[in-house]
């Protein structure tokens, strides 16, 4: 939220209906909040990812009280989700790298090959999110 109320006042500070001298300070301040978001979602990626893989163990073991055909499309189910998280976590990851060059800029982040390869992955996952067939 903080990135998004924050993003309001930058882009109406670098249009000039608030003071043009604000925008540095909502530009960090609305890169940093996104940054959090980022890590955060990263985070209930994994988590999501790790139960996944403990209920598909379950299921694979044969301990739970499923029929065959059941079984294998809840795996079924449980592998895409996988593959759609791990997307959320490249686009994620691509895109805290992008706001971590608004935050501080330092060679590596604001270098054109790494902000070029981070937009790409970023659309990549995000094209593969909405269209994986």
């Amino acid at each position: 939220m903080i990135y998004f109320f924050f993003d309001h006042f930058l882009w109406l500070a670098r249009a000039g209906v608030l003071d043009p001298a604000l925008a540095p300070r909502f530009s960090f301040i609305s890169a940093f909040g996104e940054s959090v978001g980022y890590v955060f979602f990263v985070l209930l990626d994994l988590i999501a990812i790790r139960k996944a893989l403990i209920e598909q163990r379950r299921l694979l073991s044969g301990k739970a009280e499923v029929e065959l055909d059941t079984e294998e499309k809840m795996s079924s189910r449980i592998g895409a989700d996988r593959v759609m998280r791990l997307m959320a976590i490249a686009a994620n990851l691509a895109d805290l790298i992008i706001a971590l060059a608004d935050i501080a800029p330092n060679p590596f982040c604001n270098h054109a090959v790494t902000l070029g390869i981070s937009g790409l992955v970023s659309a990549w996952a995000g094209w593969y999110r909405n269209w994986p067939a």
